[in-house]
């Protein structure tokens, strides 16, 4: 007993005494008591048995580990094994145990024994309960494991590995959920069901915090919330898409599928959130954040989530009501009440009675069920939605889309029961047509009304409304009657012949028609409100109106009296006329001519007269020599003696020849006489004092015979009022005869010859008069004259001012008015037609005719070559000049038929014309700098038109439009009808396929340029200019866009067939090889002149410049260059909120405003936005494609008081914006907005010169958005913030004086280019003419082979920006990454030196950025990019591109899982945005990868381990499209090199795909990929370089000994290097041989590979080694490639038979996997075979010999084999190659196609 006592007492555990006892007891029952002395034994023996059992239930209540006791037991328990570790046992004890035949126990062994048990079914219990979701059981099972591991950890090794494996098991039940969660996610039908998951997902991540310790898990659990947020915010998004469309069935079920999936995350997310917030093992995710703000803002119904914290102490969801809530307090109570457990709880506790307490009380239930049922306010207000909705559609004019609503109106009816009440659809569709109805009633009735308070301006805009409404209205007769005008034009037609007749009823006699003078004032004023404000009538108007100012001309007295009705109309002096009525009167005394009088009058009212000596004192001259602009001296008395020759020469014949009865004719003689005895005369030394002295004289005689011509009938009728005096006639003032007089050399006495010289007058000052003038004067003087404008549309208004003048003169064929580039086309025409003589070569016939064609009665078709910053090919229209007769060409030749060899005129003769010396007059400078004139060509181009062509065009596009591939030349030589075209035209195959080469580039662009239908000529045509062409095209784009008009039905194919032809380029002649023998002229901004305009003008021979002053005095122009003159935005919505508050602005104050756009594209971009239909309906558009009556009509308006004219750039040219509007005036005037910055300074002047015209005021400002000025002008981000406004313009200025001398250099180069061309082809055309066949058709090729190219810049800048993965897994591929860069940056082969030798006249500059990029989860290691001094990130410098290149793959490293962060680095590295980012021509970002994107991974790599930590997605919610949005707004191209096609093919395909739908994508162009290994079958699952089953076959022969460590380290080695390329799914096994085989190692992954190989050591077999290593490798699975890796030392007798299995296996694996089986032998040490182990090698095709002298070489060769991908050879010779090939076909289709 005492010993027992002791034992108990020493180990502090009673078991073993409890043992030795109850064993003594059941002796003592037995009738061992009989035979004791002494009878207490028996009793203390039992109480003491009692006692220590009481305390082993103690003892046992200890070992219950559970609860919060659960570490101090487990102390206890540590210290009780510390305590009792394993010493000599008692002998006394072991004598008792013996007696007693018990086993001698030790109390350490025991009560490890006991843990042991502990631990095995804490786990056992921890995955049971796993597998029944109690995960609270988990983490307590896990907690006691790790208490367990942490404090007896070293009694209990085992303790660890089961606490790490059940870990694990949860992260992996997590996982699943994960993915379960997400794939019901991804699915609209299945989203629901995440709710079966929830409880499970959210336990374990609460619950378990090992699962968010886990990396892998922690991704699953934030993307899951990703997915979940991304696709609640795609339902709500999609909602309010569905009620602006008006699609109300679809509507109703995204609500009420969205309901339910809303309420699901607002119930279940918004707890999660709370308890996250409350652990501390998870960091709080931002999705869940989301989650909670969007069901805050749409799922509050029924819940009260600003009490969320309360309801999460509960463990409640926010949408539990009162009962739930008792329900879950109970619940805790019972868990957590300390009375009721007998534990501390009662923190906890008071937490949960706080809770259920505050919600009890202060939780408003009630009004839980008062807040909206989730979208229920869009039911609720559909009414008010939609009724809001369309009035601001009728508002804003928009009927089209009224039109659809009207139509879905009868959906609407599925809302209905959504809501409770449910809504009356009946009611809602009643009342949205009532309002649209009495919208339209409203409309008609404003028509009526208007027209009743004859308020016509709003009447023009009733009209208006009700026409557009018709469009698109008149298919609901219930709501707008198609007979609405039927009314109106009845009264108004009625109206003005009732007010013609009543004005004729005024004028039936001259008494009556003065003495009612203000009745017909009334009756005009009343037509005229009707001409001006309502163009719908304003033909009918003007008939009437003319008819009655006709009728009152057939009375001798109705000139003098519609002379004093128009005086009287020009002044509508009293205070009874309205502002407006003052408008209407001067509109109509412009409008007709039956005023000229009264506008003659008026015009030279306001031409104040300066005396001439004032003038001449004002005129400045300049010379510009050798570079330097000098002043020089004018001889003003000489000047100034001319003057008054003429003026009294004029006086007096004026005098004279006003008479009615004066001979017209006699004085055009005199003056033909005069100038006919100076001839001829010689320019260069003829010009002597006699002709200066005659000139004055002649030039007052052309002035006289103008003067009468255009007001001597007028003078006459009216001269009876002595008041009026020479008011009536139109007289050049001073400064326009000093200055012809100036040109003319009068002011320079001292010189014999006549100088070309360009003089200064201001816009809008009469620059018409004096160039028709000088026409007139040198065309007498014995000169051809051609006179150049800016435009068609000026050239003809400027010529029929003097027309009849040149008639009297007889000088029609001498005068010439048309475009610059006219002058050329008309010498080209002259030499003969190169266009039908070229066709002619082609079928083989040329011959030659006598026939000479006519000067000016050609047409032609030609084409303008773009200068390089142009990416557009043009062809242009014929000469579109007057003719010899002062007519337009009215004769076209027709383009593009068969030729009959009989009928081709070829040698031209020498028209007696030209025997005349040319001068040349131009009215505006610009002209010589127009992007068709200098350093531009005139093309000829033929057109080949046969059957087959149209065939081939219709087949092209018919494929084109089926989509897929992209057509190739191949697939059009195969068809029947290309050999039928190719024997037509024998010997012109390299013609014909070069063409349809063209055609497949082009099939895809056909959109690319806009073009304009015009439907009832079945024509297209392109804007030119101020004009729309319909002669000029854009190659086969043109062609094609009449199939796609055909395909639409807007032309019969029958009537388009004509332009399915092949243009063929046959000549190009430069425009600017032009010899005209002077150049005389005026223009507007001489001062504007850079030195690059002077130096050009210079080679033409105009150095003189003459300065004049202006007619009017001191402009009032205002330009406030240091204020608000100038705005600079940030954003195109800012730029256009700017433009539109500045036009309110000046509306506000009573003025006009013109806004001019830079061309058509961005104009239209405003008139789309928001900004314009706010800017009200006083506003029009002026665009190229206007009607020439509807450009009038708007010109005209423009200057009038609240009118806002919106414009493209051309139209500030020339455009005349009188102002005639004196409330306009006396507020300021026209107000001019420039929304871009001119790239001329001369447009700029130009533009301006659109207001404060002719002394009237005005003023201008500059709107300008950031992005131009950055594209453009290469400024600097935020320079409005960085230069103050006092500088602003200088800055701008500055940018610009750069630009322009940047493009000043390629001006120069595409002239000399020009000029080669053209004389190759004055060649070819001398051949042709002299039928030298054989050399035409080698000038042919030779001209041919130049033009596809002549489009082509001189200089271009190339950005390439290598995207280098930089992770692990291409540790392989870095060294020949490295080499491939280098070779593409340097020496021979790079990338430069091939692109040269394609485009050998093109200097390329390369610039090159990097970035290096890895995994997401390498967080500050992900991106490494290269940078220069904090400009950007390309660099010009080879040796620093290189070294940096050296740098970032010196150490590939990270990466994590397989898929990589492509989309990430893609989308980074298109949006660099420092200063001198992506500034160059043409853009590429290369992507260089072995690896898919995350969310792309293949689907058979799915059940690989670690393939996709972000398979969902990108956790920053990046998506192929935006990436492919930033590339193709940045224009962009992408190369993808990938090193493992399998892996990366899905990744391709998306990024392919969204690309090549994408909607701005015009060209389709397509990403280019570059495979550096050849492309897998997908369903082969092979994966290069990622999965592979590698066999060592090591040879540990008796040789092998001392080097077998050597051998086991290159073998770690190569594991080691596997692992580091992220080889994670590898399978390793080991063959060992000696002279027999034997498998050590099967199939395992490389993480569990042994790190050590046994040695036995023996003799040398080959082929049971062979025969081992075949049957694994033959059970590789498909997942994986087999590679062999054999090393021996030695020489067997069996090579040849190990050869020949190895030859079998490579057969089976060829079939199995489509690719040589991979074998690497190894000939170890100088005594191995070389030529047997070369044997075994060859049994391969990839099979490789490797030698190795020692185990460090041989160490070095398994490190590259397990480097080796099989492609550092293909990356050599292809990469290079294939991006230069891209670059190239970039060019070709962005210069040529």
């Amino acid at each position: 007993m005492s010993f027992c006592d002791s034992l108990a007492l020493e180990s502090q555990y009673p078991s073993e005494s409890i043992e030795i006892l109850t064993s003594l007891d059941r002796h003592l029952r037995k009738g061992m008591q009989d035979h004791l002395v002494l009878s207490e034994i028996v009793v203390n023996c039992r109480t003491k048995l009692e006692e220590w059992r009481v305390e082993q239930r103690k003892i046992d209540y200890d070992m219950d580990f559970g609860g919060k006791n659960a570490e101090v037991k487990i102390k206890s328990w540590a210290s009780l094994l510390n305590k009792n570790n394993p010493t000599e046992s008692n002998v006394i004890f072991k004598n008792i145990s013996q007696f007693f035949n018990h086993r001698p126990l030790k109390i350490y062994d025991k009560k490890l024994e006991e843990l042991k048990t502990k631990v095995c079914d804490r786990f056992n219990q921890g995955r049971k309960a796993l597998k029944d979701s109690d995960y609270l059981m988990v983490q307590e099972c896990i907690h006691t494991l790790g208490l367990i591991n942490k404090y007896v950890g070293n009694h209990i090794p085992n303790a660890n590995n089961r606490l790490s494996d059940l870990e694990k098991q949860v992260v992996v039940v997590f996982l699943d959920i994960c993915k379960r969660a997400q794939i019901m996610l991804q699915c609209n039908t299945t989203r629901i069901q995440f709710k079966t998951l929830f409880l499970d997902y959210r336990s374990l991540v609460l619950h378990v915090p090992c699962v968010m310790q886990s990396h892998e898990a922690d991704i699953a659990f934030r993307l899951t919330n990703q997915l979940a947020y991304e696709n609640l915010v795609a339902d709500i998004d999609e909602i309010k898409d569905l009620l602006k469309s008006f699609d109300f069935s679809d509507l109703k079920k995204k609500i009420m599928y969205t309901r339910k999936y809303g309420e699901l995350l607002a119930d279940h997310y918004t707890l999660l959130l709370q308890r996250v917030k409350t652990c501390n093992h998870i960091r709080v995710d931002q999705w869940l954040e989301k989650i909670f703000a969007l069901s805050l803002d749409h799922f509050s119904y029924n819940r009260q989530l600003h009490l969320i914290k309360y309801f999460s102490i509960l463990d409640v969801i926010p949408s539990t009501d009162k009962n739930g809530i008792k329900k879950a307090y109970r619940t805790l109570a019972k868990r957590y009440h300390p009375d009721k457990t007998g534990s501390d709880n009662s923190q906890e506790f008071r937490k949960i009675q706080e809770a259920y307490d505050f919600l009890m009380d202060k939780g408003d239930f009630l009004s839980m069920k008062n807040v909206e049922y989730p979208f229920e306010s869009i039911i609720k207000d559909i009414r008010k939605t939609l009724c809001e909705g369309a009035k601001v559609l009728l508002e804003e004019q928009r009927y089209d889309a009224v039109d659809t609503l009207l139509f879905k109106l009868s959906d609407l009816k599925s809302l209905d029961y959504l809501v409770t009440p449910r809504i009356n659809h009946n009611e809602v569709v009643k009342d949205v047509k009532a309002l649209i109805g009495r919208y339209v009633k409203k409309i008609r009735i404003d028509v009526d009304s208007n027209w009743c308070a004859r308020n016509y301006c709003a009447l023009n805009e009733s009209i208006s409304d009700l026409k557009m409404m018709e469009n698109h209205l008149k298919s609901h007769p219930d709501i707008f009657s198609s007979s609405w005008n039927q009314g109106i034009v009845n009264n108004v037609e009625k109206e003005i012949e009732r007010l013609g007749i009543c004005a004729r009823g005024y004028i039936s006699s001259q008494k009556k028609a003065y003495q009612n003078l203000e009745g017909f004032r009334r009756c005009f004023i009343n037509m005229g409100h009707v001409l001006v404000d309502l163009p719908l009538f304003k033909d009918t108007t003007k008939n009437v109106m003319c008819d009655v100012l006709e009728s009152c001309l057939s009375h001798d007295w109705g000139y003098s009296f519609l002379f004093k009705f128009g005086s009287d109309l020009q002044r509508s002096n009293g205070e009874n006329v309205s502002d407006e009525e003052k408008k209407v009167a001067k509109f109509i005394v412009s409008e007709f001519s039956h005023f000229k009088e009264v506008m003659t009058m008026v015009w030279n009212e306001e031409t104040l007269q300066k005396p001439a000596e004032e003038t001449v004192h004002g005129i400045k001259s300049k010379c510009c020599k050798n570079g330097i602009m000098n002043n020089v001296p004018i001889h003003k008395n000489s000047l100034l003696e001319s003057f008054h020759k003429f003026e009294d020469q004029y006086k007096k014949l004026l005098m004279e020849y006003i008479d009615p009865n004066a001979d017209l004719k006699k004085l055009v003689q005199d003056t033909l006489s005069m100038a006919g005895k100076l001839k001829p005369i010689d320019c260069d030394s003829g010009w002597s004092k006699e002709v200066k002295n005659q000139i004055p004289y002649i030039l007052a005689g052309v002035f006289s015979v103008f003067t009468v011509r255009k007001s001597g009938e007028s003078y006459n009728r009216l001269s009876e009022d002595n008041t009026i005096g020479d008011k009536l006639l139109m007289k050049p003032h001073n400064i326009q005869v000093l200055t012809l007089l100036a040109l003319f050399g009068c002011g320079s006495s001292s010189r014999n010859r006549l100088d070309s010289q360009l003089m200064q007058i201001r816009t809008g000052e009469g620059k018409s008069m004096i160039l028709g003038a000088a026409a007139v004067v040198l065309a007498c003087l014995g000169f051809r004259v051609r006179c150049v404008c800016y435009s068609e549309y000026l050239s003809d208004r400027d010529y029929g001012l003097f027309q009849d003048v040149f008639t009297d003169f007889g000088v029609l064929e001498h005068v010439k008015y048309s475009k610059i580039t006219t002058l050329s086309e008309d010498t080209t025409a002259a030499k003969g037609n190169i266009r039908k003589l070229t066709e002619a070569l082609l079928y083989g016939n040329l011959k030659v005719s006598a026939q000479s064609p006519a000067i000016g009665n050609t047409a032609y078709c030609a084409t303008i070559i773009n200068t390089p910053y142009s990416s557009t090919t043009k062809l242009a229209t014929a000469s579109l000049g007057r003719s010899e007769n002062g007519n337009k060409n009215s004769t076209n030749e027709e383009c593009g038929k068969n030729i009959k060899l009989a009928d081709v005129d070829t040698c031209p003769s020498t028209s007696k014309l030209m025997s005349r010396e040319e001068i040349l007059l131009v009215d505006e400078v610009d002209v010589f700098f127009g992007a068709d004139f200098y350093g531009q060509t005139y093309n000829q181009v033929a057109q080949l038109q046969e059957p087959e062509v149209v065939e081939i065009l219709r087949h092209i596009w018919n494929t084109n439009k089926r989509g897929g591939r992209t057509q190739r030349l191949t697939d059009i030589q195969a068809l029947p009808v290309y050999a039928s075209l190719l024997q037509k035209i024998s010997g012109f195959k390299y013609f014909l396929d070069t063409e349809i080469s063209q055609m497949i580039n082009q099939v895809q662009q056909v959109n690319k340029q806009p073009y304009y239908v015009d439907l009832e000529n079945s024509r297209i045509g392109y804007k030119v200019m101020d004009t729309i062409s319909y002669e000029a095209t854009y190659g086969y784009r043109t062609i094609f866009a009449y199939l796609q008009e055909a395909e639409r039905g807007n032309m019969d194919y029958s009537k388009i067939v004509d332009s399915l032809v092949i243009p063929i380029s046959c000549g190009q002649f430069s425009y600017a090889n032009i010899s005209p023998k002077r150049i005389l002229g005026v223009s507007g901004t001489l001062s504007a002149l850079g030195e690059y305009e002077i130096d050009i003008l210079s080679k033409y021979g105009v150095d003189t410049f003459m300065f004049v002053p202006s007619v009017y005095g001191d402009s009032n122009f205002q330009f406030d260059k240091a204020g608000n003159g100038i705005l600079i935005d940030t954003s195109k919505s800012d730029h256009y909120h700017s433009i539109s508050s500045q036009i309110k602005c000046m509306v506000n104050q009573k003025r006009s405003v013109i806004v001019f756009f830079q061309d058509s594209a961005r104009l239209k971009e405003f008139t789309d936005s928001a900004f314009y239909c706010k800017l009200g309906r006083q506003k029009n558009l002026l665009t190229e494609d206007l009607p020439k009556s509807d450009k009038e009509f708007v010109i005209s308006k423009a200057a009038t008081v609240g009118q806002i004219t919106i414009s493209t750039a051309v139209f500030g040219r020339g455009t005349d914006f009188f102002c005639k509007d004196e409330i306009v005036q006396r507020h300021g005037g026209v107000h001019v907005i420039q929304t871009f910055l001119s790239e001329n300074y001369s447009e700029e002047i130009q533009i301006q010169g659109r207001t404060a015209r002719q002394g009237k005021k005005g003023s201008y400002q500059m709107i300008l958005l950031e992005s131009d000025l950055i594209k453009q002008f290469k400024l600097q981000k935020r320079l409005k913030d960085r230069i103050s406004k006092r500088k602003l313009y200088d800055c701008l200025s500055s940018a610009r004086n750069k630009c322009v001398e940047e493009t000043c250099k390629y001006i120069e180069k595409d002239l000399l280019i020009a000029t080669e061309r053209d004389q190759d082809t004055h060649q070819y055309f001398d051949a042709l003419l002299a039928n030298r066949k054989e050399a035409a058709a080698n000038n042919f090729k030779k001209i041919y082979n130049i033009f596809k190219k002549s489009s082509m810049p001189s200089s271009i800048e190339l950005d390439l920006a290598f995207l280098i993965d930089i992770t692990g897994s291409m540790a392989p591929y870095m060294g020949t990454v490295t080499t491939v860069i280098n070779t593409m940056l340097s020496g021979s082969g790079s990338l430069i030196s091939k692109l040269k030798a394609k485009f050998p006249d093109i200097i390329f500059h390369l610039r090159t950025g990097f970035m290096g990029f890895r995994d997401i989860d390498d967080g500050s290691q992900q991106f490494v990019t290269s940078k220069v001094n904090g400009k950007g990130h390309f660099l010009k410098n080879v040796e620093e591109s290189i070294q940096f290149v050296n740098s970032i793959t010196k150490n590939p490293s990270g990466g994590g899982d397989i898929a990589e962060d492509i989309l990430g680095a893609i989308y980074r590295c298109a949006k660099w945005n420092s200063y001198d980012d992506w500034n160059s021509t043409i853009k590429f970002i290369l992507v260089l990868t072995d690896a898919p994107a995350h969310g792309f991974v293949p689907t058979s790599l799915a059940h690989v381990p670690n393939v996709d930590g972000y398979s969902i997605g990108h956790p920053n919610g990046l998506k192929p499209k935006g990436v492919i949005d930033c590339l193709i707004k940045n224009d962009i191209d992408l190369f993808f090199c990938s090193f493992n096609p399998a892996a990366t093919l899905r990744t391709e395909e998306e990024l392919s795909k969204k690309k090549l739908y994408h909607g701005e994508n015009t060209d389709k162009c397509e990403i280019i990929t570059i495979p550096m290994v050849p492309v897998k079958e997908i369903n082969t699952e092979v994966l290069c370089s990622y999965a592979k089953h590698i066999v060592f076959v090591l040879d540990m022969s008796g040789s092998m000994r001392n080097d077998w460590n050597g051998v086991v380290s290159a073998y770690n080695q190569y594991i080691a290097r596997r692992k580091q390329n992220q080889s994670d799914c590898d399978l390793i096994s080991v063959v060992q041989f000696d002279n027999s085989a034997e498998i050590t190692v099967n199939k395992v992954l490389i993480s569990q590979a042994p790190n050590q190989l046994r040695y036995d050591g023996g003799g040398t077999s080959f082929d049971p080694a062979s025969q081992k290593a075949s049957a694994l490798a033959g059970t590789t699975p498909l997942s994986h490639a087999p590679v062999i890796v054999f090393m021996s030392d030695g020489c067997a007798g069996d090579a040849s038979s190990a050869a020949k299995t190895f030859s079998t296996l490579n057969n089976s694996i060829k079939q199995t996997f489509e690719n040589e089986l991979e074998l690497h032998v190894i000939a170890f040490g100088k005594s191995s075979s070389l030529s047997q182990l070369q044997e075994i090698a060859n049994s391969s095709k990839n099979g490789k010999l490797h030698k190795s002298t020692d185990t460090a070489e041989l160490s070095h060769i398994f490190v590259e084999i397990a480097n080796a991908g099989g492609v550092a050879d293909v990356l050599e010779t292809e990469i290079g190659k294939k991006i230069s090939e891209a670059v190239s076909d970039k060019l070709t289709l962005e210069y040529i196609g």
